[in-house]
């Protein structure tokens, strides 16, 4: 399992600040928040000479949201982590029926009537 070190995600300017908890010396400041992974993750792996997809990033941006935006923040990417997988399993079994639907004989426009597609897409879908 990989080990997971928490960042404390602060502002300073026109700098936005990451600090590594319990590493001493882990801290780096970027211009762009995009930019603060890589950074961090190249500073821990600089650190440890280990890989920096060796473990795992926790975000704490409590300084930034309080506690209550941090709460929701953290509820808002478990969910939309939570539905980017359901949304791979819905196009998987989608897929799965169309091609049962082919293999039965139904024909493109009455299999998307059952799946909620128009005809092209399940045209296109079919083909891939």
């Amino acid at each position: 399992m990989k080990q997971t070190y928490t960042v404390r995600v602060s502002r300073e300017g026109k700098w936005w600040i990451g600090q590594v908890d319990g590493v001493v010396g882990a801290a780096t400041e970027v211009a762009r928040l995009a930019e603060l992974d890589t950074e961090v993750r190249d500073l821990l792996a600089g650190l440890f000479d280990r890989d920096d997809e060796d473990f795992d990033l926790s975000w704490d941006m409590s300084a930034i949201l309080g506690s209550d935006g941090q709460s929701v923040w953290q509820a808002y990417r478990v969910e939309r982590d939570d539905l980017c997988a359901l949304t791979v399993k819905v196009e998987a079994n989608r897929l799965a029926t169309l091609r049962a639907l082919r293999e039965a004989g139904v024909s493109v426009r009455d299999s998307a009537a059952l799946v909620g597609l128009s005809h092209q897409r399940v045209a296109q879908l079919l083909a891939a």
